[in-house]
């Protein structure tokens, strides 16, 4: 993982741990340090982390270490200026789908995590449903088995949120993210946390991070830090 820790900060600030996509398969923490300028400059810690990849690893491993530098990063961010009791979480496109894998209360409990050890998430053009990647040519390289289907869609099964829910993505992309993010939406919606859907205006897949989500005036960027208690 990379550590950004907060500048300019008079205490212990929150923390974004981020999650990069690639499908599982490719990219690397390095490529979203530019990620920073949108949180080290108000006052807030950003972690990115690195997970094994498909296909040596399986689904499985994937987001059991997530789980673990999850978890890492709540026992040791006062290390470097983080706050613990104030720590969220953010991910694009595969990495959307892996912080809606820690936001489900079973999955804090497997990281030996109190269940309000996330305060906010935000899912980012995310992938809830695995089964379209299966007749995608992404599989050709996943080789997702119907067992990693059935037990890492979030979508299709029972889901207990655990913090409040930003499910975003540029209004510019393809139906199908559409779909699965207004679908898992409403499949999140209960009373006990707010969720909310947002569509960020002109932006697509990749722009919804570089023109977005890294950029102070941009509304998403904004509708974090304002969960995140850095914006009012």
């Amino acid at each position: 993982m990379n550590i950004f820790p907060a500048e300019a900060a008079s205490g212990p600030g929150p923390v974004q741990l981020f999650i990069h996509g690639g499908f599982w398969r490719s990219l690397d923490a390095d490529l979203f340090s530019f990620l920073a300028t949108g949180f080290v400059p108000f006052g807030a810690m950003l972690v990115v982390i690195d997970y094994p990849l498909m296909p040596e690893t399986r689904m499985g491993g994937v987001v059991e270490a997530c789980r673990e530098a999850l978890s890492w990063t709540y026992r040791n961010c006062a290390r470097y200026g983080g706050d613990p009791d104030r720590l969220f979480i953010s991910g694009n496109s595969a990495g959307g789908h892996l912080v809606a894998e820690l936001a489900d209360r079973p999955s804090l409990a497997k990281a030996r995590l109190p269940e309000n050890a996330i305060r906010g998430v935000t899912a980012i053009s995310g992938i809830y449903d695995l089964e379209p990647v299966t007749r995608s040519f992404q599989n050709d390289s996943l080789n997702l088995t119907p067992a990693e289907v059935a037990a890492f869609s979030p979508l299709n099964r029972t889901y207990d949120l655990a913090a409040p829910l930003i499910v975003t993505l540029g209004n510019d992309e393809t139906e199908e993210f559409h779909r699965q993010s207004e679908s898992f939406v409403q499949h999140c919606h209960q009373d006990r946390f707010p969720v909310s859907l947002l569509k960020v205006p002109n932006t697509n897949h990749i722009t919804v991070l570089s023109e977005a989500l890294a950029e102070p005036e941009n509304v998403l960027n904004q509708a974090v830090r304002r969960q995140m208690g850095l914006l009012v």
